[in-house]
């Protein structure tokens, strides 16, 4: 393997679309504007986000003999990719999330510089999914290149990216582990070709051998194996694979595996290996603080150790494929995966289905042997979009292949709320998610339980799991009464004490995924003091701070003792006595006030301890339990901190303080009557409507066409704060609401 990430020269093609580049000789370089740069690389910054063509440039010296092979891998190319060597078109790639290889023996000349020239754009196109996202697309050659030189005949590092080796694993009725090894070679036709395996226990002592000729499916029986069982043993074997041409060795592969068996139950939810289990997991996403999507083996570990110190024993990794090496960490540390693809958004485009074919393709081949991952997921929130038979046929279509690929796992979708308990999208997967947000975007915190109660009803067969829940918060804010809207730590902790409690009495909710364990990049949006973030993190961006909710779910779930004194950045307090919160996994909780001391005893993982008198000044704290403990300081106050409570400048679309009591909004959103708070669906069947929309705003009319879906029309507003302005959503609602449902 040669090692090519280091010196190459990058430059933004301004005048340049990847889609006109057919040969190199039509396009032109400043040769000024090239810089030098180093892989794993992303050109984005939030200064200057760009979007459109890239190219990488790159001189490397060969030295191979005639009769090898040369292979050029990406680990990851965001999002369209076109190679060429010495000039020649090599071909390209669409997807900006898998790995890919081009075989580039041909074009290459050995003993001498060949020059490499890859042409990236991160914008946004018809056929390649996701079309939109609640994420930032950043662009680049983020995971790096990989250059391996082989023998005449190989593995085929080009059959979807993978190795070469397909590996599969099952249990059979007695017991006996079973291994499919599926070999894909290159050059191999017409020649004497073996392949030798050899199967290393967790030990790393050889338990079972067989040779296979050709490119045979090779089956491999494994005696009483020791089971992948999640946290509590992650047990993994190896299959080392020998290619021999000719009685000679040529080529190699190590793929880990594990074996387990897992299904899913309506009523019971998840098993592994016989043994129910309650998924408590997280969400996140790949980008870090600094250097966004160009992470490294430091930013993995560091996730991998804060998914095992909240006390999680599940990972959702979205919306896309992440790096080999998370699913690798996952692997050993027993981490239950759920991988999708990034189909946010279905269109009729067939090429558009064909891209999502093949990235569900490269993402299934890529990780089959991964015993972590439990889940295939094919589509999230696509009903944004508007539900119809077309969309239905695609899912199916994207279902099928999951289950034709891989038998094995359960194929899974991430619905929005507005999905109705009878819609076929949740008819066309083994399992189901709801990505729900009452008391946030809608509703109240106590209508998830309703929701969720409602559809098990319904659907008592159907496996359901909540798939993200959660609410931003922003460090600055605190309140001592915390309010929907008001982005305070303290009200993203009431809302996860409140809500998740709900979903882990329920034994037929399979599991549960915070959304999400960190804050993350979405250029979209400027909420809640954060400018192009989410936060809906437990945990910030830069990963330095955890915040209070984060504590809360190790009090859910950790076995290792911890006591912590939430609320601890809320410090100036003006009233004289406050609530104290305490998270801790031990029953008793002494808390010392000021030589105060209080007693505190809870089985939920929560310790408020209510009216403690504060004095003007510095008020020492300190929580105790055995020989865990946590200290704070809270400073009594003559005025309220201002700095501590959140002014939208421009509220836009902030509905709920738009009036003062029931009657004001029954004033404001009559019954019959249209308003803002209708989706978008319901609006677009009203030309009465519709007429007002696009008088107030073609863009907003455009959007709406777009999203066609149950999203309400509030929500898209809220998007377009910048352009529209609260007086002006009121004028709009205004309007709207003198027209009356159903008469046209």
């Amino acid at each position: 393997m040669e090692n090519i990430n280091s010196g190459w020269e990058f430059q933004k093609l301004y005048q340049t679309d990847i889609d006109k580049i057919c040969n190199m000789d039509e396009i032109s370089f400043d040769r000024e504007a090239f810089e030098q740069v180093d892989l794993p690389h992303t050109w984005y910054s939030e200064e200057n986000p760009y979007k459109g063509t890239v190219v990488y440039r790159k001189k490397v010296m060969l030295d191979y003999k005639e009769d090898n092979q040369v292979f050029l891998i990406f680990l990851a190319a965001d999002r369209w990719c076109k190679v060429f060597v010495n000039r020649h078109y090599v071909g390209e790639h669409k997807g900006g999330y898998s790995a890919f290889t081009f075989p580039i023996t041909q074009y290459c000349e050995p003993g001498k510089e060949n020059e490499l020239d890859i042409f990236l754009d991160n914008r946004s196109w018809e056929e390649i999914s996701p079309l939109t996202g609640d994420f930032t697309v950043f662009g680049g050659l983020y995971r790096g290149i990989d250059l391996i030189i082989t023998e005449n005949v190989c593995f085929d590092r080009s059959y979807y990216g993978t190795s070469g080796l397909i590996v599969r694993t099952k249990i059979l009725e007695d017991g006996t582990g079973e291994i499919l090894a599926e070999p894909h070679l290159y050059n191999a036709k017409g020649k004497d070709v073996q392949i030798d395996y050899r199967v290393l226990s967790p030990r790393q002592e050889i338990t079972a051998c067989k040779t296979e000729l050709g490119e045979s499916i090779c089956h491999i029986e494994v005696p009483n194996p020791v089971l992948w069982n999640g946290l509590k043993k992650p047990s993994l074997y190896c299959l080392h694979a020998e290619l021999k041409a000719d009685g000679r060795v040529v080529d190699s592969a190590d793929i880990p595996l594990g074996f387990r068996s897992i299904s899913i139950d309506g009523e019971k939810g998840f098993f592994l290996n016989g043994e129910n289990i309650k998924l408590n997991g997280v969400a996140k996403h790949q980008d870090y603080d600094g250097v966004f999507n160009a992470t490294n083996e430091e930013h993995w570990n560091q996730d991998i150790h804060d998914i095992l110190e909240i006390g999680a024993n599940s990972v959702r990794l979205s919306h896309y494929q992440h790096p080999q090496e998370m699913y690798r960490l996952c692997d050993e540390q027993g981490l239950i995966v759920w991988a999708e693809i990034p189909m946010l958004k279905m269109t009729e485009s067939e090429a558009l289905l064909e891209n999502a074919c093949s990235q569900l393709e490269e993402l299934i081949l890529q990780n089959l042997h991964h015993p972590s991952i439990c889940f295939w997921g094919i589509q999230n929130e696509i009903a944004m979009f508007g539900e119809n038979q077309g969309m239905y046929e695609r899912v199916k279509r994207l279902g099928d292949l999951a289950k034709q690929l891989d038998p094995s796992r359960i194929s899974s979708c991430a619905n929005l709320f507005c999905v109705k308990n009878d819609s076929v999208l949740n008819k066309l997967t083994e399992a189901v998610g709801y990505n729900i947000y009452f008391g946030w975007y809608y509703g109240e915190m106590k209508d998830s339980e309703a929701f969720v109660e409602k559809f098990h009803e319904d659907n008592p067969h159907i496996p359901l799991g909540i798939t993200e829940y959660g609410v931003d918060c922003n460090l600055a804010f605190h309140s001592q009464d915390p309010k929907v809207k008001d982005y305070s730590e303290e009200f993203q902790a009431l809302y996860h004490e409140t809500v998740y409690p709900m979903f882990k009495s329920k034994p037929y909710i399979w599991g549960t995924y915070v959304w999400n364990l960190y804050d993350f990049s979405s250029e979209i949006r400027d909420e809640g003091g954060l400018k192009h973030k989410n936060g809906k993190g437990l945990i910030t961006f830069d990963r330095k701070i955890k915040k209070d909710a984060y504590y809360y779910y190790m009090a859910q779930w950790s076995s290792k003792p911890f006591v912590k004194i939430a609320q601890s950045r809320f410090v100036k307090r003006e009233q004289p006595e406050i609530c104290i919160t305490v998270y801790s996994n031990q029953k008793e909780v002494d808390l010392y006030v000021n030589q105060n001391c209080y007693k505190g005893f809870s089985e939920s993982g929560v310790f408020h301890f209510y009216k403690i008198a504060l004095g003007q000044g510095e008020n020492r704290v300190k929580a105790v339990s055995g020989e865990w403990e946590d200290e704070a300081v809270f400073c009594g106050v003559t005025e309220k901190e201002l700095s501590y409570v959140y002014v939208d400048s421009n509220p836009g679309l902030n509905v709920k303080n738009w009036f003062t009591d029931v009657v004001e909004e029954e004033r404001m959103f009559p019954k019959g009557m249209f308003s803002i708070r209708e989706s978008c669906k319901d609006l677009l069947e009203s030309e009465q409507a519709m007429a007002v929309i696009e008088e107030f705003s073609a863009e907003l009319a455009k959007q709406m066409r777009e999203r066609q879906g149950m999203m309400p029309l509030e929500r898209i507003l809220s998007y377009m704060k910048k352009e529209v302005t609260d007086e002006q959503c009121r004028e709009l609602n205004g309007k709207l609401i003198q027209i009356a449902k159903g008469k046209e």
